[in-house]
Parts: structure tokens; C-alpha cells; sequence
């Protein structure tokens, strides 16, 4: 059987043994082929619509309306694209966005977000545009808009108003993607049109709600991880992107139009002299005849710290700590920067605006002011940001690639300020004033910043030659190419990535002699790992506080020597920690009680034998429903991997995931418990369900339990589930797992455990302090995770339960070992947080009471 084979399901009494098999799609004809390729119709008409009166319009062959406000003049900019160089840009943009609006909301729907959410953004922005200029004339927010929307703010609408109709991982990506685009370009471009872009997103909203579609809310969804970097990637990207946006298109006129000046060489030529407008000694005279910069593509070095933050972002985005530390470091710089050119600038314009008498006078100096203060607490936000965050990526990198890189930069800037140096010394002759030793140390700090960066104020001498010129320009250039060179070789290598080798190692150990059957959970990013000194074993534990909690117990092949355990005691207890192991099997407890410490159950593990386990009896009637259901309605069971999956595919397990991690009230836990970031493991397994479309309706992964032979079956890790799925898809799903298993000979089919629910739960035993805690938190817990209930669904399969263990040396550190456990499953979880999730999990199962009464 190939990797990716479609699985049939468990026998039944009452249904043929392949009943699983899918129902195969009718034969569609070439036509039909070829329509699944091609647009939709409307949007096709809609493009073409477009191309043709933006060819018209450009020949000047027709006209329409007289004025700037006429209706039809408004309608006609809907379809227009007035530079015929970014025609077929926006066409292709409409092919895009067309395609995905009218299979998610029908055609009819988008023509009406188009053209009536597109009209009602016109009439908006041009109100909005009379407001602006009769109040607010003193911020730096836009052109002044004259016509109606473009096509790019109606397509804004369409998406936006498709956005409703979408699952929570596409929605929420949807209207990220749109609101990123409409703020940059109306932060850093600020054209009438942007304008009308950032409008586009409420009027598309609203639409989206009135056609029928989900209704927007103002509650901030709860995001998984990957979607937590997805966001803070896309922020710092567009801290990146947006230089060049104010560059390229900028008008002047926003509020982050200050960094529009990134390729201007502030070293200007005025009648042959190299001067810099606005310094104290290198002042350019006036009333000069001829005046241009003197390198005018030089400004363009500035693009290279801005590489490095795209670097940073795509690093944010793979979960490395280092990438988000160097965004949040070149944020801070730039905020420093504009700190500084704000205090040695502005002053001047607080003066100025002090004496003027003139409202345009005003307004510029109020625009000026205004937009010199955003522009220096947009990067310091954004820092702020990404640190709060920060615990959404995950990967730390190895000490020495953090050396390396932090050494190549200081070598960078080291070899760049001595060149610099030497080479304005040697040349002194060649700049003008000629500079001494000391004016040229006072600025070498600045020398490497990119040209366009410089501080007129600081600029206190000029090359005059071109060697002059290649020693003033190329320093700056040479460091920042290797920061980006550095950046990425830090960012990207896998090598990087902390304890890396030590994971590999790892791996091997527990390939070589198995282990437990959650060890392969050690594997994980997260973990740090112990390798027993005189045996062929290995622990993974996490250390919070002064706690050390292991993730199950020793795994390779020496994992039962008693000693492996005691010498990992008294590695923890050099150090000052206290050892916890934590979700032990009864194997593992065993091996330890020659510690003689305490323990208490935490979670019972299910377990099946597929070599042994059928669907017959009355116990098991659900699976054997499920599993006749799923013929009728077409579902089949496919066995593959990550890899083996297509984008589409891939694309829809995410969306699941969100819709599910959404509606969590506590964020996305981790430790014992996977997600989408795990399954991309190529040692992990998984068993999707498809309906007769062909769409994964739910998804399950299973983790390898390795013994000394190799992998001797696997372990359930993720299972979820479309909303909409058919009621017993999971029992479906399992029920063909089993079949894969016995078909590959496994002996262990693992449901793994769950956490803080007990198969045998005695009501009136008598408990002590630790165990009515793990009682009152689960059920705490119950109504966001549901680990009883999922302990529930295992009883259908009737499994045999076993306990896992926690084992700790002492009572009296229980408190300690609770916070350490709740920081393993949530590290960014602080205390105020804690409070509120609790306060929010009480007032929910109290709902949950009120409404079974």
C-alpha cells in the first residue's frame, strides 16, 4: 500500500467489508475540465469590464460626467485605472480576488459588493475628505479626495464582504491581509485613494453582515501559535515594506509620510559645491542656478536594514526566537533615530508655530509636528508589541549562532568605523572642511548608518572627489549587506536553532531503544534534554521556577536501570532544582520507587490492540454507526503525512484547528498536548476524513511509540474536527486507524491520556490536598478543554485504561510543582491572565449549569 492510501474502515456485522471506499466522482467531460480552471463568469465580466473602460479612458475615446462629483463620474472611477502601467496589476488582483469572493459568496454577491459597497465607499470618502479639510486640517492624513473609489478600495469591499462568509482560519486572514494593506498604504502613502481603501474595510464589513454572512464582532478571536506569528510576521514586514510604499507612491501627506525620504542622498550639488541643505557648516547657498543630489541612487542603501527586517519577519513567522529579538532591536533603533532627528529638528517648528499668522503656515508646521511624533512611536509600538507577543515564538537559538551572529555584526561595525576612519584621514584633503582626528570620531557612530538616515544637523563635512565618495558611501553600504548576510544565515540555517544537536541526539536514543508511549512527545520544541552519563538513556524535562518536570519518564535503551533515574536526581539537585516526573506509565513508576518519594494519578492512558480489536458488541453500536453513516455519505479514510499533503489540504487542517482553538476560553496549551505545528514532523502519521467533495471534514495524528525494534504502533496526539462534520466522525476516523494498524502489524494503539479525567473516580475516597486540587481543576478546566468528555468518547472503543503518574519528592513543594505545570502547558501565561481566564472558565460552567437546568 502506497503512503498515501485510502483506508477502510473496521468490519461490521450489518455492511460489506470495503464499505469505506469512497464513491468515486462522475466523469467529467473536457468542458467541465477546463471550467474548473478558468474564473467564474462574473469575474471575468468584471475584469474585463474593467480593462476595457481603463483603455478607453486612456485614449480619451469617451468621457463621462462634468464634474468631479458627479454620479457618473464616481462610477466611472470604480473601473478605471488610470496608469496603464498598473493595469495589469489590478486585473490580476481582480482575477484573484474575484475567484475567491464568488465561490465563497455566489456571483450575484459580488457584483453587489462591488458596485454598491464600491459607490458607498465614494460617497464616504468624499464626506470624510470635506471633514478632514474643514477640522482637521492640521494632521497629516491624506490627499484631498476629488473623484470616487478606485477599483482597488471596491475589491477591498469584495474581500471584506467575503470575509463572512469564511471559517475562522481564512476569515480572520482575510481581513488581516486587507486591513495591513489599507493602513500601510494610508499611513505611508496617504493618497485620496488610500483613503478610500481604509474605508473600504468597515463599508465591506457591514455589507458582508447585511447580505447574510457571519456578523463581524468586536471580540478579538483567540489565534493558535502559528497564527499569533503569522500576525506579528505580517506587522514587522510591514514596518519593512512601508518605507518603500512612502518612497515609491507616497504623497507627502500622511501621517509616516516622513519615512517617503529614504533614496534622498542628503549631500546635495548646488552651482558644482557639495553641500546639505539645512546644516550649520556645510550649508547649501542660495538662490543657487543648478542644484541635484550628488549620488541620487545612494539614498537606496536604506533599503538594507529594511531587508533585515523582512528576514526578521519570515524567522517570526518559523517560531525563532532570535528573529523576533532582532526585529524588536531594529525597531529600537529606528525609534531612537527619529527621537533624535525629532529633538534636533523640531524644536524649529515649535518655534515657528509659536509666531505664525498664516493658517496654511500653521497647518504645515501642526502636520510637520504631528507627523514627526507618529513617525518615531510607530517603531517603539511595534517593539512594544512584538515583546508582548514574544512567547508566540518558540524556537531559541543556539549560543553559539547568537555568537556568531552578535560577533559578525560587532566585526562589521568594527571593519566598517576603522575604514571609514582611516579613509577620511588619508583622504582629509578630499573633503571640505578638511577634518581632523576629532571632528571624524565624533562622527563615526552615525557613518554607519545609510545615507538617507543622516541628520542634516550632524553633517559636519563633505567628500569633494570620488574617492571621497566611495569613503563616505561604502562603509555604510558593506555593514549592512553583512547584517542582512548575517541575519539570515541566523534566521534561516537549522543548525541555529537552540539544542538542536541535542534534539537529534535524542531522537536516536529513543529510536534505538523506545520508550513510553507519549517519549516521542520529548522530541518537541521546548525541551531540554539529560543523557544518562554510563547508559544509553536520555530524560527530557523543562525547568520552571526551581522546578524540573520531566515529559514522561526515562526513554532508550537502558530507560529501566534504576540508576538512570537517581543520577538524573542528583543532576537536578546540583543545579538547586526539584524533579518532577510527570505522566509516567506504571512500567516507569515502577522503576522509580526505589526513590521512595510520593504519587498521584494525573491522567489515564486508553489503549487498544489492533491485532485483537473489532467493533462487534453492544458496547461499541456508536462505532459501528459511524463507521455505516460514513458509506452513505460518501466519507473516506486516508492515511498520509504532512508532506504528503497538498496546500489545499493543508489549508483546510488549519482552518479546522483555528475554528477550534477560537473557540477555547484559555489559549492554546502545549507540553503533553500537539497541534498543527507538530504534525509537520515527517515521523508523525495522520488519518484524515474527506467527504464526497473531496474536503478534509476532520483530521487526526498519531505519534510514533517506538520500542527496541522499531516502532511498534502509535499514539493519538491531535484530534479535530469540522464544525459541520458528520456526527461520528471520529469514531469513523479511529475505526480506521485500527484497520491501518493491524494491517501494518502494530501491537500498540495508544489514545493516549487525558489529562486531569479518571476512568474510576471514587466520589467519597478519601483524597489528599494535591489530588482534590487536580479535582478542582479539572473541573475548572472541563468547560474550555473538555478532557472528561474526551475521556468519555474513549469509553466507546473500550479500551483499557491505565493510570499515569506524577512522582514527587514532597508534599511541600506541591505549590511550586502546580504553578511549574501550568507554565509548562502555558508559558506566556502570567498571573493577572490566570485570574481572568479562571474568572471567565467559572462564569462558563456556570452557564453551562443554568442552561442543563
Amino acid at each position: 500500500m502506497s503512503p498515501t492510501a485510502v483506508v477502510s474502515p473496521p468490519p461490521v456485522r450489518d455492511a460489506p467489508p470495503n464499505h469505506a471506499v469512497s464513491v468515486p466522482p462522475a466523469s467529467a467531460g473536457p468542458w467541465r475540465i477546463l471550467g474548473r480552471f478558468l474564473p467564474p463568469s462574473a469575474t471575468l465580466a468584471l475584469a474585463g469590464v474593467i480593462a476595457l473602460v481603463s483603455i478607453l479612458q486612456v485614449r480619451r475615446s469617451v468621457s463621462f460626467g462634468d464634474g468631479p462629483f458627479d454620479v457618473r463620474e464616481i462610477a466611472r472611477s470604480l473601473f478605471t485605472v488610470d496608469d496603464p502601467a498598473l493595469l495589469p496589476v489590478v486585473l490580476i488582483a481582480v482575477l484573484v480576488v474575484g475567484v475567491f469572493a464568488e465561490r465563497a459568496m455566489g456571483p450575484r454577491r459580488l457584483l453587489l459588493a462591488f458596485l454598491g459597497g464600491g459607490l458607498a465607499t465614494s460617497v464616504v470618502g468624499v464626506a470624510v475628505g470635506v471633514i478632514e479639510g474643514a477640522f482637521l486640517a492640521g494632521l497629516p492624513l491624506n490627499d484631498e479626495p476629488f473623484t470616487g473609489a478606485p477599483p482597488v478600495a471596491a475589491l477591498l469591499v469584495v474581500a471584506m464582504t467575503a470575509s463572512c462568509f469564511l471559517g475562522a482560519l481564512w476569515r480572520r486572514r482575510v481581513r488581516w491581509a486587507s486591513t495591513f494593506l489599507a493602513v500601510t498604504l494610508f499611513l505611508y502613502s496617504a493618497s485620496a485613494n488610500d483613503l478610500y481603501a481604509l474605508i473600504a474595510l468597515p463599508v465591506g464589513l457591514g455589507l458582508g453582515t447585511f447580505l447574510g454572512g457571519r456578523r463581524a464582532t468586536l471580540r478579538v478571536q483567540r489565534s493558535s501559535h502559528h497564527e499569533t506569528r503569522v500576525l506579528l510576521a505580517a506587522l514587522t514586514a510591514v514596518t519593512a515594506v512601508g518605507p518603500v510604499v512612502a518612497t515609491l507612491w507616497g504623497s507627502g501627506s500622511g501621517l509616516l509620510s516622513i519615512y517617503g525620504w529614504l533614496s534622498w542622498d542628503p549631500l546635495t550639488v548646488v552651482d558644482g559645491r557639495v553641500c546639505v541643505p539645512g546644516a550649520a557648516l556645510v550649508a547649501c547657498p542660495a538662490g543657487g542656478w543648478s542644484t541635484g543630489e550628488l549620488q541620487p541612487h545612494a539614498g537606496w542603501i536604506a533599503v538594507l536594514p529594511l531587508a533585515v527586517l523582512l528576514v526578521a519577519s519570515w524567522g517570526i513567522l518559523r517560531g525563532r526566537r532570535g528573529a523576533l529579538g532582532i526585529a524588536i532591536a531594529v525597531n529600537l533603533l529606528v525609534f531612537a533615530g527619529m527621537a533624535y532627528v525629532f529633538a534636533a529638528t523640531e524644536p524649529a517648528t515649535i518655534a515657528a508655530l509659536a509666531v505664525a499668522r498664516d493658517a496654511d503656515d500653521a497647518s504645515y508646521g501642526w502636520q510637520t509636528l504631528v507627523g514627526a511624533v507618529v513617525g518615531a512611536l510607530v517603531p517603539l509600538a511595534v517593539a512594544i508589541t512584538l515583546f508582548v507577543f514574544r512567547h508566540a515564538a518558540r524556537i531559541g537559538s543556539a549560543g553559539g549562532a547568537r555568537a556568531l551572529f552578535l560577533g559578525t555584526v560587532g566585526l562589521a561595525a568594527f571593519g566598517a568605523s576603522a575604514t571609514a576612519f582611516a579613509g577620511t584621514i588619508a583622504l582629509s584633503n578630499h573633503f571640505a572642511p578638511e577634518p581632523g582626528p576629532s571632528a571624524v570620531v565624533q562622527g563615526l557612530a552615525l557613518r554607519l548608518l545609510p545615507p538617507s538616515l543622516l541628520p542634516a544637523e550632524s553633517v559636519a563635512y563633505v567628500p569633494q572627489t570620488g574617492w571621497a565618495q566611495v569613503v563616505w558611501y561604502v562603509p555604510s553600504a558593506v555593514f549592512w549587506v553583512v547584517c542582512v548576510i548575517a541575519s539570515i544565515r541566523f534566521v534561516l540555517s537549522p543548525g541555529s536553532v537552540e539544542r538542536s544537536g541535542d534534539r537529534t541526539r535524542a531522537r536516536a536514543v529513543l529510536a534505538r531503544g523506545g520508550g513510553g508511549s507519549l517519549s516521542f512527545m520529548t522530541t518537541w520544541p521546548g525541551n531540554t534534554y539529560w543523557f544518562a552519563p554510563d547508559a544509553d538513556a536520555a530524560i527530557a524535562y523543562r525547568v520552571r521556577g526551581r522546578i524540573a518536570v520531566t515529559l514522561g519518564g526515562a526513554f532508550g535503551r537502558d530507560r529501566a536501570r534504576p540508576d538512570v533515574a537517581r543520577a538524573f536526581v542528583d543532576f537536578c539537585g546540583e543545579r538547586g532544582w526539584t524533579p518532577v516526573f510527570y505522566s509516567v506509565d506504571d512500567a516507569e513508576s515502577a522503576s522509580l520507587e526505589p526513590l521512595g518519594w510520593s504519587r498521584t494519578q494525573v491522567a489515564e492512558e486508553a489503549r487498544l490492540d489492533p491485532l485483537t480489536w473489532t467493533p462487534a458488541g453492544k458496547k461499541r453500536q456508536d462505532v459501528r454507526t459511524a463507521t455505516n453513516r460514513a458509506e452513505r455519505e460518501g466519507l473516506r479514510a486516508e492515511w498520509t503525512s504532512w508532506a504528503e499533503l497538498s496546500f489545499r489540504d493543508r489549508a483546510q487542517i488549519r482552518e479546522i484547528s483555528e475554528a477550534w482553538v477560537a473557540d477555547k476560553t484559555i489559549p492554546e496549551m502545549e507540553f503533553t498536548l500537539g497541534g498543527v505545528d507538530q504534525m509537520a514532523d515527517p515521523e508523525v502519521r495522520m488519518m484524515i476524513a474527506r467527504d464526497a467533495r473531496g474536503h478534509v471534514v476532520a483530521v487526526t495524528s498519531w505519534i510514533p511509540v517506538y520500542a527496541a525494534s522499531g516502532v511498534q504502533g502509535y499514539a493519538l496526539d491531535v484530534m479535530r474536527r469540522r464544525h459541520d462534520a458528520m456526527n461520528g466522525v471520529m469514531e469513523f476516523v479511529i475505526g480506521a486507524v485500527v484497520e491501518r494498524l493491524r494491517a501494518e502489524g502494530c501491537r500498540v494503539l495508544s489514545l493516549s491520556g487525558s489529562p486531569l479525567a479518571f476512568h474510576h473516580e471514587d466520589p467519597d475516597a478519601d483524597l489528599d490536598g494535591v489530588e482534590r486540587f487536580l479535582r478542582q481543576l479539572s473541573a475548572l478546566l472541563e468547560p474550555a478543554y473538555g478532557f472528561r468528555s474526551l475521556a468519555n468518547f474513549k469509553k466507546k472503543f473500550q479500551p483499557e485504561f491505565t493510570p499515569m503518574w506524577m512522582i514527587y519528592p514532597d508534599p511541600a513543594h506541591l505549590p511550586a510543582v502546580g504553578l511549574a505545570l501550568v507554565r509548562c502547558y502555558a508559558p506566556g501565561l502570567t498571573v493577572a491572565r490566570a485570574a481572568r481566564i479562571a474568572a471567565g472558565l467559572r462564569a462558563t460552567a456556570r452557564e453551562k449549569a443554568s442552561a442543563a437546568v
